[in-house]
């Protein structure tokens, strides 16, 4: 009987050590800091409440994606769209189908999105992101909106991804690399005599107007756009002819979706052959004068498009810029800023390191 009433006791008392242990842990977890937090404006001017850093983000646009791999933070990306996803060569194989979630921000699978589990999704405005947050506030997903496309937005939008990702430090440096290739054109080009050019992208008449996405990449070149005042971004090629501009740039890729990989030599002929002989351009200025260059889509886009900008600028004041060189700009986005090889190739004609 003895035997048996210890029993009991020692039960009783084991017992006890494990409840007093639970409460002791919960007592622990319920002083835990919760999950820190930090409120952003976008770039559509929403405050968004986000946990900070974000460690998965799901993301719309390669622009996007561009700019969060040029601050370190290509590793807490854990989905993205199809126009994300074609380029594999540009992200180095990292992303797989499986973390496809869509074509784009207007064409999103939420199932898949609520499957990935991001804490956030970056997508850009020029589409439906309020119907993104309605639907995806059920799963607690952020919305952010980065328009990383826009040139303009550049600084901006680096201090923002920086911010959100906790890589503020990277995010400057970058932002600060370009802005002074930026204050270097604008300097240097004080005073000169604006060269008139015609840009065009992948099609005829398809141009730089204002309030598109190519405007400011051109404007910043210091360029005397012909279009200037043209009130959209698709103009008649009688315009073009008219205006008689001394100098041509083309984004100019066979391909559908902007490639790592640049078009081959025999393409980038084909297509500058395209448009010396289109009807009535023998005569304007920059063809009778060779005065024309080719910018692979890849190689334009560049860091919102100021690598664009940079070879824009060069190829029309190459006697004011000494101290501008394109391709190394552009060598430095792809080794330092994606962490990629460089590869030549994506402008005709090309440019040498020290051009």
């Amino acid at each position: 009987m003895k035997a048996a009433r210890w029993a009991v006791l020692i039960l009783f008392f084991c017992v006890s050590s494990v409840l007093l242990g639970c409460g002791a842990a919960d007592s622990i977890a319920s002083k835990a800091a919760p999950q820190k937090t930090i409120t952003v404006k976008d770039s559509v001017g929403r405050e968004v409440e986000l946990p900070y850093p974000l460690e998965r983000v799901a993301v719309c646009n390669v622009y996007n994606a561009e700019l969060i791999t040029a601050v370190g933070a290509i590793d807490r990306i854990v989905g993205v769209d199809n126009y994300i996803f074609q380029d594999q060569s540009g992200f180095k194989n990292r992303f797989k189908q499986e973390q496809v979630f869509g074509i784009s921000q207007n064409a999103m699978n939420y199932e898949k999105l609520a499957e990935l589990a991001p804490q956030a999704v970056i997508i850009t405005g020029n589409g439906t992101w309020q119907d993104a947050q309605d639907m995806l506030d059920r799963f607690g997903i952020k919305v952010i909106v980065i328009n990383s496309y826009y040139t303009e937005q550049f600084a901006d939008n680096c201090r923002l991804i920086g911010k959100i990702f906790g890589r503020e430090q990277e995010a400057a440096e970058l932002a600060d690399y370009f802005g002074d290739k930026l204050a270097y054109i604008q300097k240097q080009l004080q005073g000169a005599d604006r060269r008139k050019l015609y840009f065009e992208y992948r099609t005829l008449g398809k141009t730089a107007a204002p309030g598109d996405y190519f405007y400011k990449m051109v404007e910043y070149s210091g360029a005397d756009n012909i279009f200037a005042d043209a009130r959209g971004g698709q103009v008649d090629q009688e315009a073009i002819i008219a205006k008689d501009p001394q100098y041509i740039v083309k984004v100019a890729d066979a391909k559908a979706y902007s490639s790592y990989v640049p078009p081959s030599l025999a393409e980038e002929k084909q297509i500058k052959q395209e448009l010396i002989g289109r009807s009535g351009w023998a005569g304007i200025d920059a063809v009778r004068h060779d005065r024309i260059l080719l910018l692979s889509h890849y190689l334009h886009g560049g860091a919102s498009k100021l690598v664009g900008t940079m070879y824009i600028a060069k190829f029309l004041y190459p006697e004011y810029l000494p101290d501008l060189h394109p391709e190394d700009i552009f060598r430095t986005w792809l080794e330092k800023y994606q962490g990629l090889d460089y590869v030549a190739g994506h402008s005709y004609p090309r440019f040498a390191f020290d051009d």
